[in-house]
């Protein structure tokens, strides 16, 4: 099971490299036309679409493993939000590109007490800052919807399906530890040996079903986490930035992630991993 999910991600990496190639040839042609902007940035965000499938498909098997894929680098998971990189992050790059103070002083632009900018790689018009802003305090509110539910997921797994099996177990374990106790000081043996297999299989029974339970919540989780970031990055290189704006956005994303992904490998290396 373990190969198809590999190779899903290898697959993935493999298109965002490639990805990357045309974003660049692109951003490079000065002529480049709109339509010809358009179609790039379509076959990136479809590249993200099919993966987020095969994620969605995947994590059904298998929901935990997103959460520290053994594909990526320690480093790579250290980093990682819902098993993949927060929604928001694609906003703060864009603030990134468009200036280094631009976050700082956006209240004074979205106030009107500065005028657009035009410092950065791409400058943003004072109706884009807005849209801009509002995605962004949507999507942290969806982040910290789904942050909540995790840490509730995190609590339920101890306190309810857990917790009583473990008080059972130590009930059980003193039971059994009494009856040795009182076979040892008697000259005839004990007419049964304590906790028998039954219970053993029905305890091992509820601890699979609460992994699972707790398994298939993650694989929601992770599933409605790729929902936003898909939706969150179509929002901005498709409708609120401008061709030429979605290109630049998009190579330093992907830029971002794949030299993550190289810098990871190599501190492994270094640390004696991989």
């Amino acid at each position: 099971m373990q190969r198809r999910f590999v190779s899903s991600y290898d697959r993935w990496i493999q298109g965002q490299k490639s990805d990357l190639t045309k974003l660049l040839r692109a951003a490079a042609a000065p002529d480049a036309t709109e339509m010809e902007l358009r179609s790039i940035i379509g076959q990136c965000m479809k590249l993200y679409e099919d993966y987020s499938e095969q994620r969605k498909l995947l994590a059904r098997e298998d929901g935990p493993t997103f959460f520290s894929p053994p594909w990526c680098t320690s480093f790579e998971n250290s980093v990682l939000w819902m098993g993949g990189c927060r929604p928001s992050l694609g906003i703060r790059l864009l603030y990134s590109l468009t200036g280094c103070e631009m976050e700082a002083h956006l209240e004074e632009f979205l106030q009107g007490q500065r005028g657009p900018t035009n410092v950065g790689m791409m400058a943003l018009s004072t109706g884009q800052l807005h849209l801009v802003n509002d995605l962004h305090q949507r999507t942290l509110r969806a982040e910290d919807w789904l942050s909540s539910r995790l840490a509730t997921l995190h609590e339920d797994l101890a306190d309810k399906p857990l917790l009583p099996i473990i008080r059972e177990l130590q009930r059980m374990r003193r039971e059994s530890t009494s009856s040795d106790a009182v076979a040892s000081s008697s000259s005839n043996p004990p007419l049964v040996d304590g906790p028998g297999s039954c219970d053993d299989a029905r305890k091992s029974e509820e601890v699979a079903a609460a992994m699972q339970t707790y398994a298939d919540g993650l694989a929601k989780l992770m599933e409605e986490a790729d929902v936003l970031r898909l939706a969150t990055a179509r929002t901005l290189v498709t409708e609120i930035l401008n061709p030429r704006q979605g290109v630049e956005l998009l190579i330093t994303a992907k830029e971002l992630h794949l030299s993550l992904h190289t810098w990871g490998v190599e501190r492994d290396h270094q640390h004696g991993r991989g």
